[in-house]
């Protein structure tokens, strides 16, 4: 009989664990929808084929120094298993005897990408672990638009009153989740990371008495600013604190750090981050949004169709990080034209693969091929982009072009989502509004799966 084990994924996980050179070869392991994400102490020491063969692992992705094994919606569950069977603490930092090499080699790899893709895997760490949230925030906030456009309840009754606290709760206290992830980001105390959030977010700041519009602080000059629904200033203001504790806590005897450490970081890191790194961040913020707003605007179709073209690309190679530039559009904007873009390339996916699963033989590939089509419906287009849409190349390109069209459209007619959500055919209620809205959407959803579709059956070839 075999022995019964409290874990749901022990064998995939002790496999994954095996082919990566066992735990102490782990410097860093997180996971984001579908990924999990290891970043290795030594490359050399990671058996890429035995990981790639591994029974439960769709993909296996090298990107920015980081080991990334598509694994699909149960990775959450998969990651759970993996840090208790490894023995790596949660959040990704390993025990107390490795961590000074892991932490060094984790900065090495860092150090090895690129500007952008660091900014860009920063951003996905500390938004990733809050999604849940964000997505159930925002599908209440679709039901709410839903309820309303159907009359069902006035926009003042307290049904809606009461539903709206509950779907905006995880934008409003957005920087809180982000500074959590954040403090995981950048090796910190979690707990540091709330704090920080709640420095920015108390009523001294936020709400000031009237007439107040900053505070001096010796040469310091504090603007009172409300920073609710934000990402950037919390991110900028963690790391800074982040940088000071490092340097404090490695000089502090151990028995006074607990004590001393965290205390001391504040009372330098605070003023400087509350005078000059958040209005940075919020600047920053503003003149980002502006600026995709800017290029939305002025050359549309052409944003449009070169964004929803790449998506798949993104996907492919695990960019990530767009999450916070639509977050931060729509707690400055009221609504995003980004996000939307994710939802055509997935139909497009979708169309593609449909289009090349009638090209096959009667069979179990058609099969697969059909259900992997079907669920990029819902969103998870990963196992129709490495089963089928990577390795043919031919429904790659039809699902670029078609999303390219899509991509183009939605801008012409203006397109919008006013709601974070998952991107697949459920998050269709966060486009209602008093206008045509969701209408141009079903237009610009049938174009996208129907341009993919034809452009797809003409370019793959029939199987003998």
């Amino acid at each position: 009989m075999a022995k019964a084990t409290q874990y749901e994924f022990e064998t995939l996980c002790r496999a994954i664990l095996d082919a990566v050179g066992g735990s102490q070869n782990i410097a860093n392991v997180f996971h984001c929808i579908t990924r999990l994400r290891i970043v290795p102490v030594n490359r050399d020491l990671v058996d890429m084929a035995k990981l790639s063969s591994i029974k439960g692992i769709l993909k296996v992705v090298e990107s920015s120094g980081q080991i990334q094994c598509v694994i699909g919606t149960t990775v959450p569950e998969v990651y759970n298993d993996f840090i208790a069977i490894s023995g790596i603490n949660p959040g990704g930092e390993v025990k107390a005897d490795a961590a000074d090499t892991a932490s060094d080699a984790a900065a090495v790899q860092e150090k090895k990408q690129n500007l952008i893709i660091r900014g860009l895997n920063t951003l996905a760490a500390c938004v990733t672990p809050y999604l849940y949230a964000i997505v159930a925030g925002g599908m209440i906030k679709g039901i709410v638009s839903l309820i309303t456009a159907l009359g069902l309840a006035a926009s003042d009754s307290d049904i809606i009153t009461v539903l709206s606290a509950v779907g905006d709760a995880p934008f409003y206290f957005m920087p809180f989740m982000a500074g959590y992830a954040a403090a995981k980001r950048f090796r910190v105390k979690e707990v540091f990371g709330l704090m920080t959030a709640g420095i920015l977010m108390y009523s001294t700041f936020s709400a000031p008495a009237e007439g107040v519009s900053s505070y001096a602080f010796g040469f310091i000059d504090i603007p009172a600013y409300n920073y609710k629904s934000s990402l950037f200033p919390v991110i900028l203001s963690v790391w800074f604190f982040s940088v000071i504790f490092h340097f404090i806590d490695k000089r502090m005897p151990k028995n006074l750090r607990i004590v001393f450490s965290g205390a001391l970081s504040f009372l330098i890191a605070a003023p400087i981050f509350l005078g000059f790194l958040a209005p940075l961040g919020n600047w920053f913020a503003s003149v980002m949004t502006g600026g995709f707003a800017w290029l939305f605007t002025h050359a549309g179709p052409f944003a449009g169709a070169l964004f929803c073209g790449i998506i798949p690309l993104t996907v492919i190679f695990g960019i990530k990080g767009w999450s916070a530039v639509e977050l931060q559009n729509l707690s400055t904007l009221g609504y995003d034209y980004m996000l939307p873009n994710f939802f055509y390339s997935n139909l497009a996916v979708s169309g593609a693969i449909l289009a090349y699963a009638l090209k096959l033989k009667k069979g179990d590939q058609r099969s697969a091929a059909i259900s992997t089509g079907l669920v990029c419906i819902l969103g998870i287009t990963e196992p129709a982009l490495y089963g089928y849409a990577l390795p043919e190349k031919r429904p790659l390109a039809a699902a670029m072009a078609g999303g390219a069209i899509a991509g183009a459209l939605a801008m012409i007619l203006g397109v919008v989502t006013y709601a974070f959500s998952a991107p697949g055919i459920t998050s269709i209620a966060t486009y209602m509004d008093e206008g045509n809205n969701f209408l141009m959407l079903l237009v610009v959803m049938a174009v996208a799966w129907l341009a993919s579709f034809a452009i797809s059956f003409v370019l793959c070839k029939k199987e003998e």
